[in-house]
């Protein structure tokens, strides 16, 4: 697998203020060092485990926006949208409904599960919902 492109923090930033300005809530970031460490989680996978997929990196990318709070508000919509845009600027289209990818990420804003378990759950979630973008 080649290196991917990755979600830098000024891009996530940016959407997230967006996505307060346009559906509402409060602006702002929570813990910096939680979305560095979010951010940066999904480059450690691809560099250390062996069996590597961008549904399980864009996974990273969305199980710890969801779970870590990094904004004041709106985690689980920059998760959804971070998600969404990690797979489009690698290739592959989320084709799930809104309501769809709204329902698995307020389940997994609420799962008490393992990290582990939940990071798979989401990535096979990923790979069934998603498709590659023809140019």
């Amino acid at each position: 697998m080649i290196e991917p492109y990755w979600l830098e923090t000024h891009d996530v930033c940016a959407i997230h203020n967006e996505i307060i300005a346009e559906s509402g809530g409060a602006a702002g970031i929570l813990n910096e060092g939680a979305l560095e460490s979010t951010l940066f989680k999904p480059r450690n996978i691809y560099h250390y485990e062996e069996v590597v997929t961008l549904y399980k990196l864009a996974a990273s990318y969305g199980y710890g926006l969801v779970k870590n709070h990094c904004f004041v508000d709106g985690n689980k919509r920059i998760a959804l949208i971070a998600v969404y845009t990690f797979l489009a600027i690698n290739g592959i289209e989320l084709i799930a409904s809104e309501t769809d990818a709204a329902i698995f990420f307020l389940e997994l804003a609420a799962s008490f599960g393992k990290q582990e378990e939940d990071m798979n759950r989401l990535a096979n979630w990923l790979q069934i919902n998603s498709e590659p973008i023809n140019d």
